[in-house]
């Protein structure tokens, strides 16, 4: 099967082209060219594992659909996103835009191109209204976001389901969102996220600046979501 990654090159999009091509996927990947960044985990992956290599900006609609129609896949696995939360506060605008966008010049694409396909398009485990309860959220409580990145992606849930209803609802084009949240595991040099910060302190020899010492977190390893 073709398989097409957005976001392969980042922390879930390289581990889920890894293990898709040792299950003997035939992996293409969409990303923004961010080589020079330190610890660039793809670097590992060799451009010989993959059937196709893109760097796009999911922003940029033509781009996105001529890749598309160019490797007619058969499954999408949408992981290109902005993902940092604090990164929302500093750029809102391009926060919004790349993930309700450029989520939905995907699903353009593949609704102007592609005969059948099965899409699973990641969002997060953000994306529902903070009520500071107790119990854990569920895919059926209502959807928000005080800040632009949850917003954002709660925004994209609302448009993507829109796009099923409206288009791919009894159609051989198959789609489902999932969410996932405060995944760790080897490859994640983001910034401010909490085991990256950790051991980027530990390998200076320098404290441990923890942002909310007050809250509590569920944690996951990669493994779990992919």
């Amino acid at each position: 099967k073709k398989v097409l990654i957005t976001g392969h090159t980042g922390f879930k999009g390289f581990w889920i082209s890894l293990i898709l091509k040792k299950l003997g996927a035939l992996v293409y990947g969409i990303s923004l060219d961010n080589s020079n960044e330190d610890k660039f985990h793809f670097d590992y992956l060799k451009e010989e594992y993959l059937a196709g290599n893109y760097f796009a900006d999911i922003r940029n609609f033509s781009e996105i659909e001529s890749i598309i129609k160019e490797i007619n896949p058969d499954y999408v696995f949408h992981l290109a996103a902005q993902a940092i939360v604090s990164k929302g506060f500093k750029d809102p605008l391009e926060t919004y835009t790349t993930n309700t966008i450029g989520s939905l010049n995907i699903l353009e694409s593949i609704r102007k191109n592609l005969d059948k396909c099965i899409i699973v398009m990641i969002t997060s485990d953000k994306v529902y209204e903070n009520f500071e309860w107790f119990y854990g959220y569920r895919e059926i409580d209502k959807l928000g976001g005080k800040d632009p990145y949850s917003a954002s992606k709660a925004s994209a849930e609302i448009a993507i389901r829109s796009y099923y209803e409206s288009f791919f609802k009894n159609s051989p084009i198959l789609l489902a969102t999932a969410r996932a949240g405060n995944v760790i595991g080897g490859g994640d040099w983001s910034e401010d996220r909490l085991i990256p910060d950790c051991i980027r302190s530990w390998m200076k020899n320098e404290d441990v600046m923890i942002r909310n010492p007050k809250s509590t977190r569920p944690w996951q390893h990669v493994f779990e979501p992919i």
